[in-house]
């Protein structure tokens, strides 16, 4: 008779548990789509859910967090689950697999923002570890396999530089980096709050995802909106603190901040998520140039929409629910992706906000007397339209062996501390460099003082090292208005010869230094060049200098004149050469072109700018 029972009862509890598999598999209220998703059995609160596109009852759980969506009991439902969907090491299998995002995936993954490579290269090279600053190293590799014994460079990026990665966990991480999230979720999602609601998944991005990283270093992210990192608020007229506790000035934010637009905005989605090239530095990666906005109509990088060939944003335009005409023009940024938010219309050109959706018209560069003057051909347009850029003088970095810090690639504190002591950070118009590339012509770029101090390895089984180290900046600090006359052929500092006063006399240029005070002080050692002379710093780039003499003197001699003749259009400046021979109608020359020195180059120096070791 028990017998019985117990087989009538395992009848029972089988026709029970068939009928709720038959009811989960029909349609029930833990089916998705073509599968189970039992996950929503326990998670059917609103707040549980994402929204939009990434909501459970569209995408489910699994597809992002695993674990196992069949299972009845929530110790083996979670086993394996994903905590951080979007985690470069699980991607693959959540937003990478079939039928969701595997070719943006498949990008990130070789990105700067994954490889930090141009980080990896320079920071090796200034250690004296490298040749040069175009080492292909991935930060993934530093971190997969921890050296017991790295370089003293190894061990300065793995405790110093490695977190602001993609592959970063939340567990491994130290106060510096206030994202909360790795992988696709550092920009795709906001942090998650411990017993509050599913943060939401965007593909809109709002600026502040971009500050757990750019907001050291180039800072880029703060200088967009005004912002620069100071030691002392009280010698800011108008101080703050920023998002992370750290004291800063508002000064004069970018004008396209000011005007509403965001980073996506401008930054397409080959420059940030990767676009299968093996990039080094971030200026190679970068995609949009100003001149792809404001150019002149029917330059080269203007095309129709029927000529485009890039697969991945007419997908994502086919997601956002828009339609490319083909006939309708659009404008390609560098390697020919088309900027999609930027359309033509009857009154001209305008460019509309990936998240706010407002409307901005984009006004062509003025054929004017200012934009085509004898001299800039090699001026980029951010060495005139750059406000300024933050300043980081005077920065000696130690190894202390008895500190203890954190180690990205042991996810622990370990023993051993790199120290950095800055005694000024500040901002001031940006200095002028040369840049060039195989193949390409210079550019005058703005540089700014990146690491000018000395290095002490020794305690770390390197050597002590003299940095006077200057970087190429592209500041984030655009104003319609450019910077003055004055601010580059009247300035020692955009000469890179460092703070001081330029006297203009008979005998030639002279430079007499002066000290500072306020957040703009330390500057004066800051130089990377002597006034008509050599270099004595170095560039980040294999193809970044400073002003050599001749180029200094071109600038120089300018001055003089700029008090009488301080238009664009004035006419000596169509031949400068012929009005400083020039004579009036009593046989006199202007007062600066008496001083010989304005009419013939340097010659007691060499041409050409020597490079330091160091």
């Amino acid at each position: 008779m028990t017998s019985m029972f117990v087989v009538a009862a395992a009848v029972v509890v089988a026709v029970v548990r068939e009928d709720m598999r038959s009811t989960a598999l029909g349609g029930g209220p833990d089916r998705v789509g073509s599968h189970v998703e039992r996950c929503l059995v326990c998670h059917d609160q609103a707040t549980e859910s994402p929204k939009g596109a990434h909501a459970p009852e569209v995408a489910g759980c699994s597809g992002c967090h695993l674990g196992n969506p069949l299972a009845f009991v929530k110790e083996r439902a979670h086993a394996g689950m994903e905590r951080e969907p979007g985690a470069l090491d699980t991607v693959e299998r959540t937003c990478g697999r079939a039928g969701c995002h595997p070719d943006q995936t498949a990008r990130v993954e070789g990105s700067l923002m994954a490889t930090n490579r141009g980080i990896l290269a320079v920071d090796r090279w200034a250690f004296g570890e490298a040749p040069d600053m175009n080492g292909e190293g991935a930060v993934m590799e530093l971190l997969a396999r921890p050296d017991p014994t790295p370089t003293p460079a190894d061990d300065h990026l793995r405790k110093l530089c490695a977190g602001c990665h993609l592959h970063t966990r939340k567990s491994n991480r130290d106060s510096a980096i206030t994202r909360s999230s790795s992988g696709c979720s550092a920009c795709h999602s906001t942090p998650a709050v411990p017993g509050g609601p599913h943060p939401p998944v965007d593909a809109r991005i709002p600026d502040d995802r971009c500050l757990g990283c750019h907001s050291r270093s180039g800072r880029i992210a703060l200088s967009y909106q005004g912002l620069a990192e100071v030691r002392d608020p009280a010698t800011c007229e108008d101080p703050t603190v920023l998002h992370d506790g750290r004291p800063a000035c508002r000064v004069p934010a970018d004008v396209h901040h000011e005007k509403g637009l965001a980073c996506i905005d401008c930054h397409t989605h080959a420059a940030l998520m990767g676009d299968g090239v093996v990039h080094i530095h971030e200026e190679d990666a970068v995609k949009v140039r100003c001149v792809t906005c404001h150019g002149p109509a029917g330059q080269g990088d203007e095309v129709t929409w029927g000529e485009v060939d890039d697969p991945a944003t007419l997908r994502l335009l086919r997601l956002r629910g828009r339609e490319a005409r083909a006939g309708q023009r659009v404008r390609l940024a560098r390697g020919g992706v088309p900027l999609w938010n930027l359309e033509s219309g009857p009154e001209g050109w305008f460019m509309t906000g990936k998240i706010n959706g407002r409307r901005h018209p984009v006004r062509p560069t003025p054929d004017d007397a200012a934009h085509g003057m004898s001299g800039h051909e090699d001026l980029t347009c951010i060495a005139c339209h750059a406000a300024w850029a933050p300043t980081c003088t005077t920065c000696h970095t130690r190894y202390d062996p008895k500190g203890r810090q954190w180690d990205f690639a042991r996810a622990q504190v370990t023993t051993g501390a790199w120290v950095e002591d800055a005694e000024e950070f500040g901002w001031d118009e940006p200095i002028l460099g040369v840049l060039s590339s195989p193949g390409t012509a210079k550019r005058v770029v703005p540089v700014v003082p990146g690491m000018v101090g000395d290095l002490d390895a020794a305690a770390a089984g390197g050597t002590r090292i003299p940095w006077r180290l200057f970087a190429p900046v592209a500041p984030h600090t655009t104003r319609k208005k450019a910077r003055s006359c004055r601010s580059c052929h009247d300035s020692a500092w955009a000469l890179g010869v460092g703070k001081g006063a330029l006297e203009l006399g008979p005998d030639g240029p002279r430079l007499k230094p002066v000290s500072e005070s306020g957040p703009r002080s330390g500057h004066g050692g800051a130089a990377w060049v002597e006034l008509l002379g050599h270099a004595t710093g170095r560039g980040t780039r294999a193809g970044l200098r400073p002003l050599n003499p001749v180029e200094q003197w071109r600038v120089l001699r300018v001055a003089p004149c700029l008090d009488c003749h301080g238009r664009a259009d004035d006419p000596i400046w169509l031949h400068f050469d012929e009005a400083l021979t020039r004579k009036d109608s009593k046989g006199s020359r202007c007062a600066g072109p008496t001083q010989s020195w304005m009419r013939t180059p340097p010659t007691n120096r060499a041409a050409t700018t020597d490079t330091p070791s160091h």
